[in-house]
């Protein structure tokens, strides 16, 4: 009679909580949850009338006052649609000048070439409150105060700065051989930049996009120096006029607070993924 053989399973060994990882975990989940608390509260006290900010200052309240954010929407939404306009024609035409400008100084050789990027290079040195007063003055003489352009042609003419030197260094960086070949095929410059430079460059495009988004969605002294009429009047400088009217009323306010911070939400929402392939495959490295 043949004995059975009795199979041994191996013991699973619980993995250890070291004293180290457990704090520094607990210590990471209370930043995260302090960074968390002024959207919190600003969401909680979004949904309050008056009476239930001064009786639950730290708790959510029922019932929710949603007539808060139909009232804020009712005096925002052109302030909105205002930011949404500048924004969109100016990171447009950033990326327009960026990359023309990126293309040629990395792939042509011409006399000053050096000299010239170097010289716009350094403008990103100098700090935009010096030249407040020389641009306002530049605007106004050439009649632009009050009217969307005053905010589009700075923007673009400033922020093509950065999006020249992040591309330049990125079609440095390309084959030559990938040009040549269009070269060959008889294309010039403009089918060289379309079909190699761009399809290559999207998420590099993508970072120049974003960052001057979130500038020129922020901004705000140069908004409230040049503009005041209603019309072209922006998110961030519409916000201050807003927060006047709802002076101690602050459930219509941090209702408003919480709807000028959707745009910026669905940004990152959308594109923060396009964001990161655009750092991590280089457009940060020059």
């Amino acid at each position: 009679m043949q004995g059975k053989t009795i199979e041994s399973h191996p013991v699973r060994k619980r993995p250890r909580i070291h004293l180290f990882g457990l704090c520094w975990r607990t210590l990471l989940a209370v930043l995260l949850f302090l960074t968390f608390v002024p959207f919190l509260f600003m969401l909680m006290t979004s949904l309050k009338d008056t009476h239930q900010f001064y009786h639950t200052f730290w708790l959510p309240a029922w019932p929710p006052t949603w007539a808060n954010y139909a009232r804020a929407y009712s005096e925002l939404h052109s302030y909105i649609f205002n930011s949404v306009l500048v924004t969109a024609l100016s990171v447009s035409g950033i990326l327009l000048f960026s990359v023309i400008s990126g293309f040629i100084f990395a792939r042509y050789v011409f006399p000053g070439r050096e000299l010239i990027y170097y010289g716009m290079l350094a403008m990103m040195m100098v700090p935009s409150v010096l030249m407040l007063i020389p641009q306002f003055v530049w605007v106004k003489q050439l009649h632009l105060l009050d009217t969307y352009a005053v905010m589009i042609l700075p923007y673009i003419a400033g922020g093509q700065i950065m999006g020249m030197y992040l591309l330049r260094s990125f079609f440095s960086q390309i084959e030559n051989a990938l040009f040549e070949a269009v070269e060959v095929d008889g294309g010039g410059m403009f089918r060289q930049m379309w079909h190699v430079a761009l399809p290559l460059s999207k998420p590099i495009l993508g970072v120049v996009a974003i960052m001057s988004a979130l500038g020129v969605w922020n901004s705000f002294l140069w908004p409230l120096v040049t503009t005041s009429r209603e019309e072209v009047v922006v998110l961030t400088v519409g916000m201050l006029r807003y927060t006047g009217r709802n002076l101690y009323q602050y459930g219509p306010m941090f209702a408003g607070y919480s709807i000028s911070a959707i745009p910026l939400a669905i940004l990152f929402a959308f594109f923060t993924r396009a964001f990161m392939k655009g750092v991590t495959s280089g457009a940060l490295k020059a």
